[in-house]
């Protein structure tokens, strides 16, 4: 059997499980090892700095494995260091304000070290350009325990989800996405790295399983970068497999294909093979090659007949007008009464339906229309936004909505939004709690005086900033700290507790007011 008979065999595009070895091949980065020997270094110069933990860990209960509590050991030494001295320290100012609120040196450093050593080898330009040209039709997701951003950098175009708390709590689609398992150096918090971080990922593995369960049986599963033996992939295979009967575990042997690296092999070979998951027999093909190109080709052949990242687009799409009912700036939805659509039109569009259903607006949620107001990322018009989406968010909204923006750019003209928007003062804006509370301000005078001292905290920033009064705002710098609140997060709304939520919308009115509306 050859690769190209391995990938004929496959149902469907493959979902490739990415490990270490792809980051050591295309961008010369260390192992587990030597990663956590790098750091060993830092504490001591001794050639022996690494075997020193690798001994200490192997006379303790290791609870999650030798190499987490390696690094456990590793980290609290660490640690202690990067706090008493400077030298060690190569983080930039954000990382810095990271570990002012808790975040451990020891994985700020590791982001930054990753970060400071992605190059890609020159050598392999052309595995990593077919690599990315088959993530176009022939991969239809990726699940990683890598920390760099290879693989988003590489698979244009694809959803990322960071750790396991994303990822469960996600409505996932299962195609062009990337599923950054064990955290990511954009986020080093999220790094799973030491015990603890195992012994908690071990506990949720179930939940993870779960999510991932309808991958593994739909999809045909490439392990790439990793070994038959590493204990990261074998805990992970256990978790699918614990919870599949027999049949089921059948199933999977024409979806799995384990590659296993090995130098100076001349032609790629092609073997069954079974590892034991649990007292359960897991038979699966496994490919030993030393030039990953012919695998890549082979993927290749597979081909969906739209790029994967279009159809994730569509499920996306689809997917959230079920659940909300709610059409989005890319799928329309008119209804079949509508007079607008003959008996020859599609009633559901995707991608530019301009005429299609503009009364699907009165779906759009007030979340929806505060953050328009600063990202301007609703593609409909003012005047549809008013016409079709204002009465009924107004009424949901406790009558308090930001309207000038809209009003200023609208081309017809809105009488009863107009006189809304004329009741809109300064004074009805604020309540007089505020106004009775202003010493809370203490010697804040500005916007730009409280972001300054305070955006690590944002609902009190916000809080803080509706106690101005108003010849105290300079819109420029109102606009410059709703821009980097929103950009940073644009689903902040929907994240933080509901008071939080109240004082950062009436920021963003105050903001409507004074730059549209006053």
């Amino acid at each position: 059997m050859t690769i190209i008979d391995i990938v004929n065999n496959f149902n469907t595009t493959p979902f490739l499980f990415v490990g270490s070895g792809i980051s050591r091949r295309y961008l010369n980065l260390p192992d587990w090892k030597g990663l956590l020997a790098h750091f060993a270094n830092k504490i001591k110069d001794d050639p022996f700095a690494y075997s020193f933990y690798e001994n200490r860990a192997k006379m303790m209960d290791c609870k999650a494995g030798v190499m987490p509590k390696i690094a456990e050991l590793i980290q609290q030494d660490y640690d202690e260091k990067w706090f008493s001295d400077p030298t060690i320290r190569t983080v930039n100012p954000e990382l810095l304000e990271k570990i002012r609120m808790g975040l451990s040196p020891f994985k700020a450093e590791i982001a930054a070290h990753i970060q400071e050593n992605y190059s890609t080898d020159p050598k392999y330009k052309d595995e990593i350009d077919k690599l990315s040209e088959i993530s176009e039709k022939s991969v239809s997701g990726v699940i990683t325990t890598n920390y760099d951003t290879f693989l988003e950098d590489t698979f244009s175009g694809f959803k990322k989800y960071v750790g396991q708390n994303q990822l469960i709590f996600s409505a996932i689609q299962g195609i062009a996405e990337i599923y950054k398992i064990h955290g990511s150096v954009e986020d080093p918090e999220s790094i799973i790295i030491n015990e603890a971080d195992y012994t908690q990922f071990d506990a949720k593995s179930a939940y993870l399983a779960a999510k991932l369960m309808t991958i593994f049986m739909e999809y045909p599963i490439v392990f790439i970068g990793y070994s038959i033996s590493d204990s990261n992939i074998q805990e992970i295979i256990k978790s699918i497999v614990n919870c599949l009967d027999e049949q089921q575990v059948k199933r999977l042997e024409d979806r799995f294909v384990f590659v296993e690296y090995k130098k100076n092999a001349a032609t790629p070979v092609v073997t069954p093979y079974t590892i034991m998951v649990d007292g359960k027999p897991l038979a699966m093909r496994k490919i030993v090659l030393s030039d990953f190109m012919p695998l890549y080709a082979a993927i290749g052949e597979k081909r969906a007949k739209l790029p994967v990242r279009v159809l994730r687009k569509f499920k996306q799409e689809l997917y959230s007008y079920v659940i909300t009912n709610a059409p989005t700036a890319n799928l329309r939805v008119a209804s079949i009464e509508d007079k607008r659509v003959s008996d020859e039109d599609l009633v559901l569009a995707i991608g530019r339906a301009d005429q299609f259903g503009l009364r699907g607006l009165s779906g759009i949620n007030g979340n929806d229309w505060y953050r328009n107001i600063i990202l301007n990322d609703i593609e409909f018009t003012a005047d549809e936004l008013i016409e079709y989406a204002f009465q009924n968010l107004q009424k949901q909204n406790s009558n308090m909505l930001p309207v000038n923006k809209y009003l200023a750019a609208a081309t017809k003209s809105f009488p009863e939004c107009e006189r809304f928007a004329q009741k809109q003062t300064f004074d009805r804006l604020i309540n007089n709690t505020i106004k009775k509370n202003r010493n809370c301000l203490g010697g804040y005078r500005s916007v730009q005086q409280i972001w300054d001292a305070e955006k690590h905290n944002i609902p009190r920033a916000m809080y803080l900033i509706s106690h101005l009064k108003e010849d105290a705002f300079i819109i420029s710098e109102l606009e410059s700290v709703l821009l980097e609140v929103f950009t940073n997060d644009p689903n902040i709304l929907e994240t933080v507790p509901p008071n939080s939520r109240t004082e950062l919308r009436r920021v963003i009115r105050i903001y409507d007011y004074l730059k549209w509306g006053k």
